[in-house]
């Protein structure tokens, strides 16, 4: 299994090295920046894990399994924050690459340095929850934190595209501007007889920024708890945005943001295919809140800096889909246990849905499943949600590629 992720990685980077070395004029400094960090970053993930493992379960720093309780492996210490091992590995090739990456593209001097700090900053946050165990409510607070670094070089657009069904909020029939877009100028600025139907929503764009970055970080965090689940979810979500870039390139369509996502997804899939080895069924290394938030801002800063940010949002739907399904014990609207994971029956060796102390089955997409799909084994749900999370993926290819045209998409802003 373990060869074949790193080759089936190296074959999603095919396409992208054929771009390079077919682009007029041909490439090569590219599709090394393509490959080699890429393959770097996998044997470097795979080969560490055993050993900071070692010094993490020294450090006390380990996890049970409680999906194993019942189980003669129920007590065995497994060592936790190992989502440290990619995120350090990511940072150290992307500081190696950053000066042929700025010299092919020196425009991205700026969004590449912002995402490091950012990414960086995550991590060190992640790392200290794990160790810490902040509260929800601190919790919400550190992607804004990490944010700082990416918003404030921020030099891309504020504007967006209004969706042509709510275009009469802004403009009359005659395109000129309405009432309501006057009063709200000083906020929200619309241009006269805009053919694009393009608005200015200046500060709130930053506030998107924000918030997009608390979403994906936590999103990936509340959408756990089962083997290979955060790791899998997020290889996914990767292998979706780097097809996106693909396509923008090969049809030339924001080829700055799509190189730029490139550069970090590529490393940033190897390692976690890398760690998926160690995390998937029955785990031996737990990937911790650190990979979790490591995982959610780097969707969040290629989304970001990528341009395509509403097209990141199409890939996250099954992540959206737990978080509003989740919303009732989120906001302790009813109960909310510190565990919400589904419940081990050592008599059948299978997952059920897991219930409250009131009864109530805990509001999880994962329980969800269950439900619809009945009882089974860790492994194949880890299965089944992620072949969600791929069925979802496609459905946001149709919608983007399909439906984009009536629904506002511009990578360009």
């Amino acid at each position: 299994m373990r060869p074949l992720l790193l080759l089936l990685h190296l074959l999603t980077l095919l396409p992208l090295v054929a771009y390079a070395v077919t682009s007029s004029p041909p490439s090569l400094l590219k599709a090394s920046l393509i490959l080699l960090p890429s393959t770097f970053a996998y044997l470097l993930t795979y080969f560490s894990i055993p050993f900071i493992s070692n010094f993490l379960l020294k450090a006390n720093m380990y996890g049970l399994d409680i999906g194993k309780r019942g189980t003669p492996t129920e007590h065995d210490k497994v060592p936790e924050a190992l989502g440290i091992v990619p995120g350090t590995v990511w940072i150290l090739l992307l500081c190696l690459s950053l000066p042929l990456l700025i010299s092919t593209h020196p425009s991205l001097t700026l969004p590449l340095l912002s995402s490091l700090f950012t990414v960086l900053f995550m991590l060190f946050l992640g790392f200290t929850d794990d160790v810490l165990e902040w509260p929800w409510r601190v919790k919400l607070l550190l992607p804004a934190i990490s944010s700082i670094p990416l918003i404030s070089v921020y030099e891309g657009s504020t504007s967006i595209l209004c969706p042509n069904q709510l275009t009469w909020i802004f403009w009359t029939p005659a395109g000129g501007l309405t009432n309501f877009s006057t009063a709200v100028s000083n906020f929200i600025t619309a241009y006269p007889n805009s053919p694009t139907n393009l608005i200015d929503i200046k500060y709130f764009y930053y506030l998107y920024m924000s918030l997009l970055s608390i979403f994906t970080t936590n999103s990936i965090n509340i959408y756990a708890g089962i083997n290979g689940l955060e790791v899998g979810q997020s290889c996914v979500i990767a292998g979706s945005i780097l097809t996106h870039n693909v396509w923008s390139l090969g049809k030339g369509v924001n080829v700055e943001g799509s190189w730029f996502s490139v550069a970090l997804l590529g490393p940033f899939l190897a390692s976690s295919l890398a760690l998926c080895c160690y995390n998937w069924y029955p785990a031996k290394v737990f990937v911790g809140d650190t990979y979790c938030y490591f995982s959610g801002v780097i969707f969040a800063v290629v989304g970001i800096h990528g341009h395509f940010s509403k097209t990141l949002l199409l890939f996250l739907m099954p992540q959206v889909l737990n978080f509003l399904i989740s919303i009732p014990q989120l906001f302790k609207i009813v109960p909310c246990p510190r565990h919400r994971l589904p419940r081990y029956v050592k008599e059948t060796g299978l997952m059920t849905v897991s219930r409250r102390e009131d009864g109530g089955m805990n509001l999880t997409l994962i329980n969800v499943v269950l439900k619809v799909c009945g009882d089974m084994k860790e492994e194949h749900l880890t299965m089944v949600l992620l072949m969600v999370q791929v069925g979802f993926s496609g459905l946001g290819f149709a919608i983007r590629y399909g439906g984009g045209s009536s629904l506002f998409f511009n990578e360009e802003l």
